[in-house]
């Protein structure tokens, strides 16, 4: 359920009052006065008490120990770093927003609250967050310095900053790529393909000459999920994505009723035809979908940058030794006839950190995010407390795993960075692993789709009709299309309907948000 700006404005304002009447009853910045009859009493101030920091924040799936959370020693480390005292609440991973809609209504508003992109935020929908960018300025040199300007680009609107972003891991924003067995294309003497063409005879290769060299015509050239999952950089070859907008003749529209999404289906219905994707794309589930990856028979995929290693590298190694598997990423080949950009569209930005504007000392927070991204802070979140689960000799760094049990959920709080080359090297310790992972990393930095409403709220037309989203109609009609079923000109009949449905009004939402916000 929505928060009312009305209500919203009722309770921040008791919790404004609760946390000033809090403030009155304790001296953050006392000093002695200095008299004639004590002259050193002006050397002797009174250090400035922590300040309290209240903050909402996904558990991420992570089992986070019991009790308050300045009794968790990563907590109070990090308070202690940062002269705060924090009440984090860890809220359930799989249900958190609606929990945190709930806290509001309540009248449970926080200082800081984590969500994902600030369109989904309460505070910001109802104008309630803070600007940072004034306290940024004074008081971040370390944000700005280690967090970049598309970054910050996602979480600015009216040239207000309305929250401070956590990088997309890796800082790739690209996010995915496609997956090659490397090994079957030295086998058949491939290349790297650049266009889709190129990838398309790739394809036909590894399904006509048997590169797991079993004798038997069983070779998949390229798999994927149901819902169309995992086959992001194949509508990347066209510069469309099914969950995200782009901009076309000056128009801002969902990428699935976008002209070039027409040269996307039309890409995968000659895969589907030709045999180069999994006939079952349409069912498979993660699990087969893994499970013939690992069997030898997958030649080609689309997943994340950091999949690299763990699950594709290590495990098709383990399974397939006298083989030797290895799992490349290579760009996005492009699209015949299309121009523009390539592969997944960019999500710099992870999490978004956003702060109520009645907070009493909102600086304690933006030095308090300063410091994670500082060079200490990173290795804080990456390794944890320095003599406790790492330590340094000189310029070597040792790191007890055993001792650092919070590993996944202090980096999935706390990790604003993104990537921190030293620590990942310590962490992942392994050679081969870490130089594919920086390889497969470098590859996806040099593609990205620009996503031209990153910080938009919920277009309110396509909230209200879900069968106007990629998860309706547009399902349908483009299995349809792809298997053959109708002919590749049904896409335009399929976007003319939706238009009718109330997608013309949908497109003119996009389109006034971006020019009034994005456009330049």
């Amino acid at each position: 359920m929505k928060v009312s700006l009305s209500k919203v404005v009722t309770l921040a304002c008791v919790v404004c009052l609760a946390g000033a009447t809090a403030a009155c009853s304790s001296d953050k910045s006392a000093t002695t006065t200095p008299t004639s009859a004590t002259p050193a009493a002006s050397q002797s101030a009174t250090p400035a008490a922590p300040e309290k920091i209240s903050m909402f924040v996904s558990n991420n799936a992570q089992q986070i120990p019991a009790g308050k959370s300045m009794d968790i020693s990563t907590v109070k480390y990090l308070a202690n770093k940062t002269n705060t005292d924090l009440n984090i609440t860890f809220l359930p991973h799989e249900n958190y927003m609606d929990q945190l809609k709930l806290k509001f209504a309540s009248g449970d508003i926080p200082d800081v609250h984590m969500v994902w992109g600030i369109e989904t935020s309460d505070l910001v929908i109802n104008g309630l967050a803070l600007d940072l960018k004034p306290l940024i300025d004074k008081y971040g040199p370390n944000l700005k310095k280690n967090i970049p300007q598309s970054a910050w680009d996602a979480v600015t609107l009216n040239g207000k900053i309305l929250a401070i972003p956590q990088l997309a891991q890796g800082n790739a924003p690209a996010e995915r790529v496609i997956y090659v067995r490397k090994d079957w294309m030295d086998k058949l003497g491939i290349k790297e393909p650049k266009t889709s063409d190129e990838f398309l005879d790739m394809l036909r290769a590894f399904r006509d000459k048997d590169p797991n060299g079993n004798g038997k015509k069983d070779e998949v050239p390229f798999a994927s999920r149901e819902k169309f999952e995992w086959a992001d950089n194949i509508f990347g070859m066209y510069g469309v994505n099914l969950d995200s907008n782009t901009v076309y003749n000056n128009e801002v529209m969902p990428g699935y009723v976008s002209p070039n999404m027409k040269k996307a289906l039309g890409m995968l219905r000659t895969m589907y035809a030709e045999k180069l994707i999994d006939n079952e794309f349409l069912t498979n589930t993660r699990a087969i979908w893994d499970q013939k990856i690992k069997s030898d028979l997958v030649g080609s995929w689309n997943h994340v940058v950091f999949g690299i290693w763990d699950p594709w590298q290590k495990e098709l190694s383990k399974l397939l030794p006298d083989k030797k598997p290895n799992v490349v990423a290579i760009t996005t080949p492009r699209g015949v006839g299309y121009d523009g950009q390539l592969g997944r569209v960019e999500r710099p930005v992870l999490k978004t950190f956003v702060v109520n504007k009645d907070m009493k000392h909102p600086e304690a927070v933006v030095k308090m995010f300063d410091w994670l991204v500082s060079d200490e802070g990173q290795m804080f979140t990456e390794l944890g407390i320095e003599g406790q689960s790492y330590t340094k000799d000189g310029g070597a760094i040792k790191y007890n795993a055993d001792k650092d049990t919070d590993v996944k959920w202090r980096s999935a709080v706390f990790q604003m960075h993104g990537f921190n080359e030293a620590a990942q090297k310590v962490l992942i310790n392994n050679d081969e692993a870490y130089n594919k992972l920086l390889t497969t990393i470098e590859t996806s930095r040099k593609e990205g789709i620009t996503n031209p409403t990153a910080g938009m709220p919920p277009s309110e037309t396509l909230t209200k009709n879900a069968d106007l989203g990629y998860k309706g109609s547009f399902q349908e009609a483009a299995a349809k299309i792809i298997l053959g079923e109708k002919p590749l000109d049904y896409f335009d009949e399929y976007v003319a309907n939706w238009k009718k449905q109330g997608g013309d009004k949908a497109i003119k939402e996009l389109t006034d948000w971006y020019n009034a916000n994005r456009k330049k």
